[in-house]
């Protein structure tokens, strides 16, 4: 009994202050996106997309993110990171409105690049979030986040299911208006409730970037990460990220509430193996690191056997329960590592370094995606998959 005590007493800490706005607001956007996202490569679909153009899309939208994060990088340690996070969330508001109401993909598609390209205050979110963290409790106050703000992925894939099943393209379009809505809430929200956590002593641009040199050794060591979240993950999971619905719908014959139920339970077990972790964990466990990326590699042998076997389908919900629990532990993980090893002048850059590299490689794992998934079908593709999760816990081991 005093253990959870003192773990509600830790929740507390954790979720006060600019954490506690950021999981707030993060709740409200998983609102929506958990009702459309899940749905969104059906929505291209049947705007007319092929599945090489689906991944041809999404290709594209991360590499306008990748070209505009190391701007926000270097304007997060210039700025501060209040300034660039309110900037972009309008922006993100605006721009789901457009989703709403694209005629084909050749529209959609433009709309993703400028979706993409407003995300650029990502790295403002992170560096606020490490800046804002209980040193002692990082580990313990990131899965405690990633369990709040995944909340709403617990019913609203179900929901998004039913108004597809219902309404089709129709219902994916209503989910859209209703984002719109909640950005526009979550960036009043920002803007009245997040409290500035740095000031850059030099306004010098030229000093802000040239300065990295001097940071060399801990970008060295951050690096190795990087490598694991934005190449080896990414190659992972790109198949089941790009054609996850037209796979289950199309291919095994599932409807989009099944796709959303199985989407459900995974984000079920995510916050479910949050909270009991972070309650036992204060900081990254190798063990428990090597663990969680061997379930994600697993995941995606699961996702490839119903392919000749319908009555295996069951594998779908376990696959997508047991990877959801090992990103969910391996993200936190890596995060609580990192905001250890980076200092606070140099967050808004490094992390700007690591989300330009993720986007970049989750471009290549799309567009990889889309030609296996095309070329070799999906049987093929979900072993290749899985081989390369095997390769990537086989790093993660070797750098920790």
């Amino acid at each position: 009994m005093s253990t959870w005590r003192g773990y509600l007493a830790d929740l507390r800490v954790v979720l006060s202050g600019n954490v506690g706005v950021m999981a707030v607001s993060w709740f409200l956007f998983a609102l929506s996106s958990a009702m459309v996202m899940p749905f969104f490569s059906l929505y291209a679909r049947n705007l007319g997309a092929s599945d090489i153009e689906i991944s041809i899309m999404r290709s594209l939208g991360f590499i306008a993110l990748a070209i505009f994060l190391p701007v926000g990088g270097i304007l997060t340690d210039l700025w501060g990171r209040v300034r660039p996070i309110v900037m972009g969330t309008f922006m993100v508001a605006v721009v789901q409105f457009f989703y709403a109401v694209v005629p084909d993909w050749r529209y959609l598609t433009a709309v993703v690049v400028v979706d993409n390209a407003s995300h650029f205050y990502q790295p403002a979110l992170t560096a606020i979030l490490m800046d804002s963290m209980p040193r002692d409790k990082t580990m313990k106050g990131f899965m405690i986040l990633n369990a709040f703000s995944s909340l709403p992925w617990l019913f609203m894939p179900v929901v998004g299911g039913v108004l597809y099943d219902i309404y089709g393209t129709l219902g994916i379009r209503i989910g859209f208006l209703i984002s719109g809505v909640i950005s526009i809430v979550v960036a009043f929200l920002r803007i009245k409730a997040l409290r500035e956590t740095y000031s850059s002593h030099s306004k010098d641009l030229s000093g802000i970037v040239l300065e990295l040199a001097g940071y060399r050794p801990v970008l060295n060591k951050a690096v190795k990460f990087y490598v694991y979240t934005a190449i080896f993950n990414q190659l992972t999971v790109g198949v089941i990220n790009t054609f996850g619905a037209i796979y289950a719908v199309n291919r095994l014959g599932m409807n989009a509430f099944d796709w959303g139920v199985a989407t459900t339970l995974g984000s079920a077990s995510s916050i479910l193996a949050s909270l009991i972790l972070s309650a036992k964990m204060s900081l990254h466990d190798k063990k428990t690191m090597l663990a969680s990326s061997s379930l994600i590699a697993l995941a995606q042998l699961f996702y490839a056997i119903p392919y000749f076997n319908r009555a295996a389908i069951p594998l779908v919900y376990l696959a997508t329960i047991i990877s959801s629990i090992g990103g969910a532990i391996v993200g936190s993980s890596i995060s609580s590592i990192l905001t250890h090893v980076l200092p606070t002048e140099l967050r808004g850059r490094a992390t700007g370094i690591q989300r330009t590299l993720e986007t970049l490689g989750s471009a290549l794992a799309s567009y990889v995606a889309g030609l296996m998934y095309a070329y070799i079908g999906p049987f093929i593709s979900f072993i290749v998959s899985f081989t390369m999760g095997v390769v990537s816990t086989i790093y993660l081991a070797y750098i920790i």
